[in-house]
């Protein structure tokens, strides 16, 4: 009986594990050219060539097809701006293998999770990544503190050395760093409020799930300071999960989320002040992650040197030809120094139209607008959060030209929404406000 409660521990690690490697990726030195993220996706391909000739009936949903084509269509709009303007910038013109590499990483995850519970839910999904980005803030704190420990993992894991020696106040984990970071915590965040507030869990499960929350949000802008839109997000939505909060009564489920974010919030505030005068280490990192509060709180304007730049640009770089706004440039990177971002502006919304032109921009958002619309269609009563989780990547797009599909692929390869309660074996009976799959 021990040892099974010993080896299904293990493997629960062991899932945790991979789904860091496929969500965080990072490359070793000792294999420079290969990130985890295309292991995980190797493992998937094989995964799926093997169940499709074990059962002889597995096939890709239908839904998945339109989304399929989006992404070769943008692909390929990429590809005319690039042939057209003579450029050798081939970016986005791969980004269908790219799309195509998530969707193998993500297959293995989904795998992985329906042999450790039967089903791979949208709950098991958020659930596995809200612990792999605590576990990922922890670990960055950990290097930040420990050097055996940071000089470790840099020994094994390739990172930008330069970048953070001359920038000791910001966090990194394996393979967790930068905007990209932060973006992927940010969809994280929203799903931790989909976690606490569309779930069957105990009350026991949503004050761990908050706690996540905190520790994400709190690290996690220590890491990248685009998480604190994750934030935004997901506090709106665990305290306004969909428009029926305004026609429906006051419960006391509902003044008890309410009580318990605003504590949780107060707490944090004068835990965070406290640091922030008597610890200069958290001094020093409490700066570059809540430059906006501090200088919203000091000078009352809420500004970091990014969003200055980000405003400085956004509307004063732009196209000054018909060609370059409708098919654009062909150019991601600066042709005359590679290290350099086309155009001086690293504005997500700018670079894609310089690179595509709005024909390949348009592409690219109905690409997002389509997995919106198909998760949607899975699970109508989730609408509001996948419609969420699509102006994130809006709300992204100010900042940097990225995008979250890794997030997307784990949703749309999920069983969708379960309300069972064996997921978490132990419930509070008096909890009624879980969402039951028609």
């Amino acid at each position: 009986m021990r040892s099974g409660i010993m080896g299904n521990l293990i493997f629960k690690i062991f899932v945790g594990v991979v789904v860091s490697c496929y969500f965080f990726p990072f490359n070793t030195w000792a294999f420079p050219a290969l990130n985890s993220k295309m292991v995980v996706a190797a493992f998937g391909l094989v995964l799926f060539c093997w169940e499709h000739f074990r059962t002889r009936n597995y096939c890709l949903r239908k839904d998945m097809i339109p989304v399929l084509l989006l992404g070769l269509l943008f692909s390929l709009s990429s590809y005319m701006s690039v042939a057209i303007n003579g450029t050798g910038d081939m970016v986005y013109v791969t980004y269908f293998v790219s799309m195509a590499v998530w969707l193998g990483g993500a297959y293995c995850v989904i795998w992985l999770l329906r042999k450790l519970y039967g089903k791979a839910s949208l709950q098991h999904v958020f659930i596995y990544l809200a612990i792999v980005s605590a576990a990922q803030c922890i670990i960055a704190l950990l290097i930040y503190e420990i050097k055996p420990f940071a000089d470790f993992v840099n020994g094994i894991v390739m990172y930008a050395a330069e970048y953070y020696e001359h920038n000791r106040s910001r966090l990194y984990g394996i393979g967790a760093g930068f905007d990209s970071a932060g973006i992927r915590f940010s969809t994280v965040l929203l799903g931790i409020g989909y976690l606490v507030r569309s779930t069957s869990a105990s009350r026991g499960w949503r004050i761990a799930y908050i706690i996540m929350f905190a520790i994400t949000g709190t690290l996690g802008n220590m890491i990248s300071r685009t998480t604190v839109v994750g934030v935004a997000f997901g506090l709106i939505y665990m305290l306004f999960p969909s428009v029926s909060w305004l026609r429906s009564r006051i419960s006391m489920n509902s003044v008890w989320m309410w009580l318990t974010v605003s504590c949780g919030i107060v707490v944090f505030i004068v835990t965070g002040v406290y640091l922030y005068r008597s610890s200069p280490a958290v001094n020093d990192l409490m700066q570059y992650g809540f430059e906006g509060f501090i200088n919203l709180f000091e000078t009352g304007t809420f500004s970091t040197h990014s969003s200055d730049l980000i405003l400085d640009y956004l509307f004063v770089i732009h196209p000054d030809n018909i060609k370059t706004w409708l098919i654009g440039d062909g150019y991601f990177s600066d042709p005359f120094d590679p290290s350099k971002f086309y155009m001086g502006t690293d504005v997500g919304y700018t670079r894609f139209i310089f690179y595509g032109g709005l024909i390949g921009l348009m592409c690219f958002m109905s690409y997002f607008m389509c997995c919106t619309y198909v998760l949607s269609r899975r699970n109508r009563q989730l609408t509001m959060f996948f419609v969420m989780m699509f102006c994130l990547q809006l709300v992204v797009w100010i900042k940097i030209p990225t995008d979250i599909f890794s997030t997307f692929a784990l949703m749309l390869l999920s069983d969708g929404h379960i309300a069972e309660r064996r997921l978490y074996g132990n419930t509070d009976d008096t909890e009624s406000d879980s969402l039951v799959l028609a």
